[in-house]
């Protein structure tokens, strides 16, 4: 299963991204009350507002790391954690 995993990445709107000041392969930080991921942009067909994460990938675990699910309110910020 680990070889179908894949490859960890914040898929988001170009204008999610814009908003942001992002462009594909930059990093954003996703982060709750309860952790955060940091992961490269790419930029893709989503609804603007919407990041999508792999739920488990190499380097991390959505669930564990965020305490997050298909829904949950994140908030994204640009670059690496402080």
């Amino acid at each position: 299963m680990a070889g179908t995993a894949r490859p960890l990445a914040a898929r988001v709107s170009a204008a999610t991204a814009a908003r942001l000041g992002l462009s594909s392969g930059d990093l954003v930080t996703v982060s709750t009350d309860r952790g955060e991921i940091t992961a490269p942009v790419l930029i893709t067909d989503l609804p603007d507002h919407v990041v999508w994460l792999p739920t488990n990938s190499p380097g991390s675990a959505v669930h564990r790391e965020l305490g997050a699910d298909s829904g949950s309110v994140v908030r994204l910020s640009a670059g690496s954690p402080s």
